[in-house]
C-alpha cells in the first residue's frame, strides 16, 4: 500500500514543484534558494563521510537540508533533543559558533529547533525569527497541527516527510505543501 501511496502523494503536489505557484516573495526565495539548491556546499563531502556509504538518498537529503537551513537561518541557539548525532552534526557546519541545547527549557527562545519528535517545551521556546523543523510528519501530524496553530508561527512549509515553520511577524499566515 505504502509503495501506491507515495507516487500519489507526489503526483497531488506537483503542481507547487519548485516554487511553482507561491506569490510571497519570502515563500518563494526560501523553496529555490533553500529547498531546491542544488549547489556543492563545502561540508557535503564531510556530511557523507560521517554518513557512510550505504546510507538510503533521503537520509543523506535530511542532512544536506539541515546545513542548508542553518546556514540560511544562522542561529545562535539550536535546540535538539533526542535528535540524531549526524544531523546536529550537519546543523553546527551550516553555522559555526551556534550553541546546542538538547534538553530542558533554555532561559530565552531558540532561533531554530529540530526536533524528530513531539517535545513538551519546543512550542514554549518559539520566539520572534525562530525556526521550527519537525521530522516524519506522517507519524507526527497531532504534534505538526499544535505548531502551526501556534500564534507566533505565520509561515509552514509541509514537505510531506517533513515540517518547517517560521515565526515572524512580518509575514501573514501562510500553509504551503511543497513536493520536495
Amino acid at each position: 500500500m505504502m509503495l501506491l501511496r507515495n507516487p500519489i502523494i507526489w503526483l497531488r503536489r506537483i503542481a507547487k514543484r519548485k516554487g511553482y505557484g507561491i506569490h510571497s516573495p519570502f515563500a518563494f526565495d526560501f523553496v529555490t534558494d533553500v529547498l531546491y539548491n542544488k549547489e556543492q556546499y563545502y561540508a557535503y563531502r564531510s556530511i557523507n563521510e560521517s554518513l557512510g556509504r550505504w546510507q538510503p538518498r533521503r537520509v543523506r537529503d535530511l542532512h544536506r537540508l539541515a546545513f542548508r537551513l542553518a546556514n540560511y537561518r544562522s542561529p545562535r541557539t539550536l535546540y535538539c533533543p533526542r535528535l540524531a548525532p549526524t544531523l546536529v552534526e550537519a546543523c553546527i557546519k551550516g553555522h559555526k559558533g551556534v550553541e546546542v541545547l538538547s534538553s530542558g527549557m533554555p532561559p530565552h527562545p531558540a532561533d531554530m529547533i529540530f526536533l524528530d519528535r513531539p517535545d513538551e517545551y519546543a512550542t514554549d521556546m518559539v520566539g520572534e525569527g525562530t525556526m521550527v523543523v519537525l521530522c516524519d510528519l506522517p507519524a507526527h501530524s497531532a504534534f505538526w497541527r499544535q505548531i502551526c496553530a501556534h500564534e507566533r508561527i505565520s509561515v509552514t512549509f509541509d514537505l510531506y516527510y517533513l515540517g518547517i515553520a517560521f515565526a515572524r511577524s512580518d509575514l501573514n499566515r501562510e500553509h504551503y505543501i511543497i513536493n520536495w
